[in-house]
């Protein structure tokens, strides 16, 4: 049994711009509320004190369920619990995160805690997983722009050699040394980019939060489609449902997308399709990432999460292989409780597959 210091928290909680609580459940009334929770809410402390249900009204709808679960389980567990989740005004949303206890004590059952708003800081943090997102599918979508007219100057300046070796003119014959070795420099540096930003993510601990996960894929798609590969090849996105709700490391997550997706550009010729496609299911989520591809031969499915350098092929169109994606791939949806895996046939495509816990 743990006794609460009614007093002391009160006193905290009145000096305090987060919001302090204390609930009763059997009496679904407020023993205490500081003036930050009506500054929070944007409503009369007095009016939310007689009528708490004002509160619940604030809730964003999308987030309401959620917020339901959140009570029924701070009730039944008992632990320490904390939540994030949206309130809607006329011209806006806030973000709120709180952090709850169950007390039984002398008194009863009741709930306390602290009420924060994240709004900024969470928008900071979209706006920075947005970046590294599309930083990410840059690096990607340059590394294929970049790998045609680069080796066709590579191959320009090689023919070239033959005819002026004839002539002896030494400083030309440089000068066309130094053009293919700029060349394959420059396309090594940008993959090198890309294998290390993906590395990154394989030492750093995932943090989840409650995210829409269908808005975060179709922001991927809708940047690739934007690009020059859009033109290319037929990307497409669709999804079960409108938003789809679920604990993820965003930034490290739409890695993993967009490795499935660079991997299905590199194995699909041109004009082909890559289809990215969200389902919603009972308990868990399964994300699916098609192409109609050359696929993968069956002697080198068994090792291609193991990091065997047998596995390793050059993309259609000569695009190396960094060797650690697939492997990296299979640790970050692992971390996130998930599993991976993946159906193909050579001349038909490959499926890669990945089912997460809601």
């Amino acid at each position: 049994m743990t006794e609460i210091n009614n007093e002391l928290f009160c006193r905290l909680g009145d000096l305090s711009v987060d919001g302090y609580f204390i609930f009763v459940p059997q009496q679904e009334t407020f023993s205490y509320l500081n003036r930050a929770i009506g500054e929070i809410w944007e409503l009369d402390l007095d009016e939310v004190l007689s009528n708490p249900q004002m509160l619940l009204n604030r809730i964003h709808p999308e987030d309401l369920a959620h917020v339901i679960s959140c009570y029924e389980e701070c009730l039944a567990d008992g632990t320490e619990k904390k939540y994030e989740f949206r309130l809607l005004f006329a011209d806006r949303e806030k973000y709120v995160r709180i952090i709850i206890f169950t007390v039984t004590d002398t008194s009863g059952q009741r709930l306390i805690g602290t009420i924060e708003d994240t709004t900024v800081m969470r928008h900071n943090k979209i706006h920075i997983e947005q970046i590294n997102a599309r930083k990410n599918i840059t690096l990607e979508v340059l590394a294929h722009d970049l790998k045609e007219p680069l080796g066709m100057m590579k191959l320009t300046a090689s023919s070239m050699e033959d005819g002026i070796a004839q002539t002896g003119d030494e400083q030309m014959m440089n000068s066309l040394s130094f053009i293919k070795d700029m060349c394959e420099r420059n396309l090594l540096l940008v993959r090198s980019m890309i294998n290390r930003e993906f590395l990154k993510s394989s030492v750093v601990e995932i943090g989840k939060e409650r995210a829409d996960l269908v808005w975060e894929l179709r922001d991927v798609v809708r940047f690739y489609k934007r690009s020059k590969l859009g033109k290319t090849k037929n990307i497409q996105f669709t999804s079960s449902a409108e938003q789809i709700y679920l604990r993820l490391d965003s930034m490290k997550f739409l890695q993993v997308i967009n490795n499935l997706i660079s991997n299905a550009l590199k194995f699909t010729a041109d004009h082909g399709y890559i289809g990215l496609h969200a389902e919603e299911l009972d308990n868990t989520v399964l994300i699916s990432v098609t192409d109609d591809g050359i696929g993968i031969p069956e002697e080198l499915q068994a090792g291609l999460f193991d990091h065997l350098p047998e596995t390793l092929r050059p993309g259609l169109k000569g695009e190396e292989s960094g060797g650690f994606g697939m492997g990296i791939i299979k640790a970050i949806v692992e971390l996130h409780q998930g599993k991976i895996w993946f159906k193909s046939k050579v001349g038909v495509g490959t499926t890669f597959y990945i089912e997460l816990p809601k």
